[in-house]
């Protein structure tokens, strides 16, 4: 998965400073926990506090209702802070400035819903906590003859840019203008948008991670339908600076906790997203 643009590298990291400092006007959820201090070993951007970052714009992994954070990595990850100790505080940031923000340690945690792929293990470390691929998706009506990416050029394509949904649109234009055919138009939306741009006639097709295409499928009826089967599943995961491997690896152990006690399952079963659970979690296990 994901995703796209909004706040420069400089605000997010300023924004995120803010937060440590104590300052308001960011989104933030905590819960109570022990701010006496930070375990051993662990360097945090404050003391106390498990500082995540993330772009509450995909439900139901992570989103804002009625004002307050929520969705599977917001619960998921204020379980393991707890589990460490820690006081966990939201901080949004846009999904492209997120692993900068926690190279730069200004946030402790990614805690969006990031593949973890060998390009981005040059950035940061992944402790993995869900697995997914991406859906494709078009309108009503039969809509066969696309299924088939080799049958793409020319065609529309709704997703969003700086995303893994995005590299598989842009991948296949590559493959139709090196065969002398037209090349596939990517028609850069928000999340969640590419419905909309399916159902106003300005794409043909739309690509998302599965779980949010299921919930734009379910919600939609009918008029939006999955294509074919999901693309290259691959492991999600919560991202660390390199030199954060106390962390990390800290993080790793409190999650797997939770999915041998069965809080994990529990929480992915409440949002309806069970299929995607791992039984055990990684360090870096994408490609």
């Amino acid at each position: 998965m994901r995703r796209r643009r909004a706040f420069t590298v400089l605000a997010a990291a300023a924004a995120v400073t803010a937060l440590a400092a104590g300052c308001g006007g960011q989104a933030s959820t905590s819960t109570a926990g022990s701010a006496a201090g930070s375990p051993a070993g662990l360097s945090l951007v404050a003391d106390g506090v498990l500082t995540i970052g993330t772009d509450p714009t995909y439900p139901p992994m992570e989103y804002e209702e009625g004002g307050k954070l929520t969705g599977v990595n917001v619960e998921v990850l204020t379980d393991v802070a707890r589990r460490l100790g820690l006081r966990p505080q939201f901080q949004t940031v846009a999904f492209a400035d997120l692993r900068p923000a926690a190279a730069a340690h200004t946030i402790d945690v990614v805690g969006a819903s990031m593949t973890d792929k060998a390009s981005r293990q040059q950035d940061v470390d992944f402790v993995d906590v869900f697995y997914a691929g991406e859906q494709v998706m078009t309108g009503a009506g039969d809509h066969s003859g696309w299924e088939q990416p080799a049958n793409w050029c020319g065609l529309r394509i709704a997703t969003t840019s700086g995303t893994t949904e995005a590299d598989i649109v842009t991948g296949q234009s590559a493959l139709c203008t090196a065969a002398g055919k037209p090349s596939v138009t990517l028609v850069d939306v928000p999340y969640l948008k590419s419905v909309d741009e399916i159902a106003a006639g300005r794409a043909d097709l739309g690509v998302e991670g599965l779980p949010a295409a299921a919930k734009l499928i379910a919600d939609s009826g009918g008029s939006v339908q999955a294509l074919g089967k999901p693309w290259q599943a691959q492991p999600w995961g919560y991202g660390f600076a390199k030199d954060r491997t106390a962390l990390r690896d800290a993080v790793q152990h409190a999650l797997q906790a939770a999915i041998a006690d069965g809080t994990y399952d529990a929480i992915l079963k409440k949002y309806g997203v069970s299929d995607g659970a791992l039984h055990t979690t990684a360090v870096n296990g994408g490609a």
